[in-house]
């Protein structure tokens, strides 16, 4: 043979192997999860979305037969985990467990290294509205003696800090629709800023889940809630649309995505897997407990609601004019 066509054949030679090996690869291709899989969670250990993650992870865990490790990534109110997600290889074995910030973010941040278009939504399990709290001893009781003392510059308010939902929410209700003065004033975390609320340091609180027990045993008295109906956590406290506001809502919630691109099938099986662990009674007494509430959605669901939540939120985070 001819070096040229010796060539030529040990080319096709190889390439036929080669078309054969994929052909087997494809075929024999393990199926998903056949590892473990990282959950990473853009907050800190001990707080909502990291709450919920673990709750879940166990749940996936049992399931799957495989490790879904809570991965803890703090920082840039929610963006530095978001944004490593984003940048992940799409293949089901990293996700991101986040919050109402994701949405928040959109607007609230002009440059933070990526788009929710880099994620795909997956599941939005739990959600709590949005409520003002106040303590007894200020002498705010209901609507109305929260407008009289906002009125009479006299109301501080305190939040788990400067851009969360929480601040957002009550910020936009204040100044924009009831147009009347509130003092912010923001601090590290949900439970500094109850701790001032119990002290007198401030006289409201604009929190999600954090002020419920204090609610439900008495030593807070509940104002408001964004929902559209009463919360079932809390029945006795009216909604924004009762005291002549409606249309106002304003929830926070907790979701799971993943990198854009990561295989619609895997998507949907984590979403119906999320959704089943949903069924169990144990997992519902525990976000019960943490003053949430459950909700099943399939994911072109879950899509049109962060979608919304995009809109929702970045025109209020537009119309208080706190884009950074």
């Amino acid at each position: 043979m001819q070096p040229i066509m010796r060539t030529v054949a040990t080319a096709s030679i190889a390439a036929l192997i080669l078309l054969q090996g994929s052909g087997v690869q494809a075929q024999t291709a393990e199926p998903w999860p056949s590892r473990r899989v990282a959950l990473v969670v853009g907050y800190a250990a001990g707080g909502f979305a990291d709450g919920v993650a673990r709750i879940i992870a166990r749940k996936l865990s049992e399931r799957w037969k495989q490790p879904v490790v809570v991965q803890n990534m703090a920082g840039a109110g929610g963006n530095l985990a978001a944004r490593s997600v984003s940048i992940a290889a799409p293949d089901g074995y990293t996700l991101l467990g986040t919050t109402t910030s994701l949405a928040i973010n959109e607007t609230l941040y002009r440059n933070k290294g990526f788009t929710s278009a880099g994620l795909a939504a997956i599941a939005i399990p739990v959600e709590a509205p949005e409520l003002l709290a106040s303590n007894p001893k200020s002498g705010i009781h209901n609507y109305a003696d929260m407008l009289k003392v906002a009125r009479e510059g006299k109301l501080y308010m305190g939040t788990s800090g400067i851009g969360s939902g929480s601040h957002i929410s009550a910020e936009y209700f204040f100044k924009v629709l009831a147009k009347v003065d509130v003092k912010h004033i923001p601090f590290p975390g949900g439970n500094p800023a109850m701790l001032a609320l119990m002290t007198g340091d401030i006289n409201i609180m604009a929190s999600t889940a954090t002020a419920i027990p204090s609610i439900l045993n008495g030593e807070l008295t509940g104002i408001a809630v964004g929902s559209a109906q009463r919360s079932p956590m809390l029945p006795n406290v009216p909604t924004h649309e009762e005291n002549g506001f409606p249309g106002f809502r304003a929830s926070s919630w907790a979701g799971f995505f993943a990198p854009s691109g990561t295989p619609d099938a895997i998507l949907d099986t984590i979403n119906a897997d999320v959704n089943d662990a949903l069924t169990d009674p144990e997992v519902q007494r525990q976000f019960h407990t943490m003053g949430l509430q459950t909700t099943t959605r399939d994911r072109a669901e879950v899509v049109r609601f962060f979608n919304a939540e995009i809109d929702r939120w970045g025109k209020m985070v537009s119309a208080i004019g706190l884009t950074e």
